[in-house]
């Protein structure tokens, strides 16, 4: 009862291997979009946290200047303030060493007036699809 097992030749090997490399190349983009979709969402959040705490600290004191805790960004993002007496400007710009850094949404801006941009952004990218709304 001699039963020969032979295993996979080289050929099945790598017709495998090249049906495992397609299907990684067509789902890693996919996957990519999806959790930069999720930063976006992040900082969306983040910058209008920071823009209620901003808008609390004039309600106590009447001005914008020298309103602390505004935080500096997250993991992906950093975050700069222009703070003036009656208005402010939030600008989250991409961090370097994140997934984000080269982000077709690019930076996103909040001002206290409600204005949302996205300077730097490639031109199909509008601001409903960046900022989720």
């Amino acid at each position: 009862m001699g039963m020969d097992s032979q295993g996979f030749t080289l050929m099945e090997l790598l017709i495998a291997v090249a049906i495992v490399a397609l299907l990684a190349g067509i789902a890693y983009p996919g996957y990519i979009g999806q959790v930069k979709k999720v930063y976006r969402a992040q900082i969306v959040a983040l910058l209008s946290e920071q823009a209620q705490h901003l808008e609390r600290t004039y309600t106590r004191n009447g001005t914008f200047i020298d309103a602390g805790g505004v935080i500096a960004g997250n993991d992906h993002y950093r975050i700069s303030v222009i703070l003036n007496p009656q208005d402010f400007d939030l600008l989250a710009t991409p961090a370097a060493d994140s997934v984000m850094a080269d982000d077709a949404c690019a930076a996103f801006s909040l001002s206290s007036t409600g204005t949302r941009s996205n300077p730097g952004a490639a031109p199909e990218m509008s601001r409903k699809v960046c900022w989720g709304q």
